[in-house]
């Protein structure tokens, strides 16, 4: 798929969906719902809050980009953040604005693309976008606007989907493309509801599959992310995040986050202690802190590299 076609299809995916507003089932925009989301947020993900102790926010001017429904917004802005938010669609910059109505913030909720920012060279001290850059078909230029607008010094706190995971490598290229083959059979796809499988998106898989027939690589793992339509998405490896980052020095490169969800009963059944670790060395999430350089012709190696 051409990378505008893509991007566009994105931005209308996450128009209908805002990030994260499927987690609450309260009245949308509303305060309960703003509230629940965040309980299930940080409950299922805690090393989202650790992650931020990497970064002194108080007096900073902050851009997040991809700011789903303002979630992590609100607590940068309660860390001490001058905050300015950009969602590529509407409807979640719409709800980032509502929440920081809701809930008397300061801050700013603006549609823009990361691929375009119109803001100043060097007008942010802090750069945020948790679990974005993964779904913008031409990230190099994203991260090239990102260097733009950060001030000589300035950090970026980013996640990306880590290719060396269980959730990638196990489950998404292995477990979901064997299941695939199974919905074929009649009455597989019963039965695998009955074990609390999403009917509908099976179905949908299904139907994808008999149109289309084998997919690629990457087509695959975008329909296993969001949903069977989902347009675009990439995994990134330790080298090829940092090859991403290149023009910065690299202060932290961690992965984190086992979702134990997707293994059912067996997954409720591990210990968090084992979730984490199973998370901090096959984790889905593939956490980057990183600083420009005062100097551009400055870099450095990661303290640690996955």
């Amino acid at each position: 798929m051409d990378g505008v076609l893509a991007q566009e299809r994105v931005r209308e995916h996450w128009d209908r969906q805002p990030c994260d507003s499927e987690l609450s089932e309260r009245e949308p925009t509303s305060r309960d719902f703003y509230l629940d989301v965040e309980r299930q947020r940080y409950a299922l993900q805690p090393h989202i809050v650790e992650c931020h102790s990497w970064i002194e926010w108080r007096g900073k001017e902050v851009l997040e980009v991809g700011a789903g429904v303002g979630t992590d917004a609100r607590r940068l802005i309660g860390a001490g953040a001058r905050y300015t938010g950009i969602n590529i669609d509407r409807g979640s910059t719409e709800a980032t604005a509502r929440a920081l109505r809701l809930f008397a913030l300061p801050g700013v909720a603006l549609q823009r693309n990361a691929c375009a920012l119109d803001f100043s060279d060097g007008v942010f001290d802090v750069v945020y976008s948790f679990g974005v850059l993964q779904h913008i078909p031409d990230a190099v230029r994203a991260v090239a606007e990102i260097e733009r607008v950060l001030a000589p010094g300035g950090e970026l706190l980013v996640m990306l989907y880590n290719r060396s995971s269980i959730n990638y490598a196990l489950e998404i290229m292995f477990l979901r493309r064997l299941g695939l083959r199974l919905l074929v059979i009649p009455g597989m796809i019963g039965m695998l509801a009955r074990l609390g499988l999403p009917r509908a998106k099976l179905e949908r898989h299904l139907a994808i599959h008999r149109e289309r027939g084998r997919m690629s690589p990457g087509e695959w793992l975008s329909r296993n992310t969001n949903g069977p339509d989902y347009p675009y998405c990439r995994v990134y490896g330790a080298r090829e995040a940092e090859e991403l980052f290149a023009r910065f020095e690299i202060l932290h490169h961690e992965v984190r986050f086992f979702d134990h969800r997707h293994w059912g009963a067996l997954g409720r059944l591990l210990p968090p202690w084992l979730r984490r670790a199973l998370g901090r060395r096959w984790g889905w999430h593939r956490i980057l802190h990183v600083r420009k350089p005062v100097h551009t012709h400055r870099t450095a190696a990661a303290v640690a590299r996955p």
